[in-house]
């Protein structure tokens, strides 16, 4: 093999030269050497400018697949009819109002101390609470203010 400069001489006086590649494409420039340089070669690659346009009249830049469908009023209206958006509101509502009444009278009974006005709110509140769905029997809840329901696994099953 000749002389890495004489390789380059005879690139630069007759721009004859012959290339070889390594097993993995690179082009190699003399193998024998120790210098790396003088191995193995790079091309600076400068930024491309690309027109844009151009690309946009090619390819959709936006994505279409994976886009989450932000829930709104009218996709659930459309697939849920109407009545039962109705009887979910009106549910909605008497939950409410009945958890106005609730809280006022827990409010109330804090400020009333005699022993009929307390079993009057204790059966006014377990009341409430059994509208409300927190329980179904007035064993549900515990005996001592505000009532609070019984956790399932200490509620007595119900006797039949």
């Amino acid at each position: 093999m000749a002389d890495f400069s004489q390789q380059i001489a005879g690139f630069i006086n007759y721009g004859t030269y012959n290339y070889q590649f390594d097993s993995v494409g690179n082009e190699i420039l003399n193998q024998s050497s120790s210098i790396f340089q003088q191995v193995y070669f790079t091309l600076p690659l400068g930024n491309f400018v690309y027109n844009n346009s151009k690309a946009l009249s090619f390819y959709n830049p936006t994505f279409t697949e994976f886009v989450p469908v932000p829930a709104t009023g009218s996709s659930i209206s459309s697939s849920f009819p109407q009545a039962a958006i109705d009887q979910i509101n009106k549910i909605t509502y008497q939950n409410t109002q009945l958890q106005s009444q609730l809280n006022a009278v827990v409010a109330s009974s804090s400020m009333n101390s005699s022993s009929a006005d307390m079993q009057s709110i204790e059966n006014t509140i377990i009341n409430l609470r059994i509208q409300l769905g927190q329980g179904s029997v007035p064993n549900d809840f515990q005996s001592v203010y505000p009532y609070l329901p019984i956790q399932l696994e200490q509620q007595n099953p119900p006797s039949s």
